[in-house]
């Protein structure tokens, strides 16, 4: 979070049930402080009993809590104690503890559907534990993986969606043991990197700057009567072990012709690097997206 030590508006209660004073900042949509009159969010707090400045953080339009934190004092300079931020609805989004501006011991993060997706230890600002929970759209786990850098472990699983596993990996250093579970038979395989890359365009991002631009025809929404904007398209698509492209679908749908241009850039375009898994090139899903510019 972005934290600016310029001048801010305070407004100072005094009640007879509380002698703290209550602060309350106006800040812009990238939570700098701003005036009143252009604030995006609103900050109200004051200083708690155990000596640090509590600030929470509500949406000007509709007043819903976005965040809730700490600090040393009412500068906002340092960040001290517990953290929270949450969704629009009010339910947990990130929860944690920051010591001397730094993000320290246990953080946890949730899903929208209040599932935990995320859960890290951190010791002087740093992950030293991560955990991290991917699902099925039936709410069934579809991933997990845990690290720990400080005895150097991976640990991995994945899941069918019925919840069973169907891989598992352990890692001690960069040698490894891989089981793969399938009707009941165990494959063991033995692993001996951690290498991992994602599939990409044959030369890279420069490489596929100049595909587009030689390949690509930016005129598609404007010949069919797109609007003025931005539109991102994003297909997604296979490459296989041997870097050719298949099952290529479109998973934005905004017309006037500009998914049909991206896949059809896609199925007719050079082969791609595949993606490597512990060292070994493996088939792969790929999201790509393509923005066009219409104005």
């Amino acid at each position: 979070m972005k934290k600016y030590l310029l001048f801010f508006t305070i407004i100072l209660f005094a009640t007879i049930s509380n002698c703290h004073a209550q602060y309350v900042y106006y800040f812009d949509d990238q939570l700098a402080i701003t005036k009143a009159s252009k604030a995006v969010v609103i900050g109200k707090g004051g200083k708690e009993d155990d000596g640090l400045f509590r600030l929470d953080y509500f949406l000007k339009k509709g007043g819903s809590l976005l965040m809730s934190a700490h600090y040393t004092d009412s500068s906002l300079s340092k960040m001290q104690g517990e953290f929270s931020k949450f969704y629009a609805d009010g339910s947990i989004q990130e929860q944690g503890t920051y010591l001397n501006d730094e993000q320290s011991g246990l953080w946890e993060k949730w899903d929208s559907a209040g599932r935990k997706s995320d859960s890290s230890i951190f010791q002087t600002g740093k992950a030293v534990t991560k955990s991290v929970f991917n699902y099925y759209k039936n709410g069934q786990m579809s991933y997990y993986s845990y690290e720990d850098s400080l005895t150097d472990i991976l640990k991995r699983m994945s899941y069918n969606e019925k919840g069973e596993l169907k891989t598992e990996v352990y890692f001690k250093g960069q040698n490894g043991i891989l089981k793969s579970y399938d009707s009941g038979r165990v494959m063991i395989d033995s692993l001996f990197t951690r290498e991992e890359k994602e599939a990409q365009f044959s030369g890279g991002e420069i490489l596929w700057r100049r595909y587009l631009e030689q390949t690509l025809n930016a005129s598609t929404p404007v010949n069919n009567g797109a609007r003025n904007g931005i539109y991102q398209v994003i297909v997604r698509f296979i490459v296989a072990k041997d870097g050719s492209i298949s099952n290529v679908t479109s998973e934005t749908k905004h017309g006037y012709g500009m998914e049909q241009e991206v896949i059809r850039i896609i199925q007719n375009g050079p082969a791609w690097e595949p993606a490597i898994q512990y060292g070994r090139k493996v088939n792969a899903y790929r999201r790509q997206p393509v923005t066009f510019v219409v104005q």
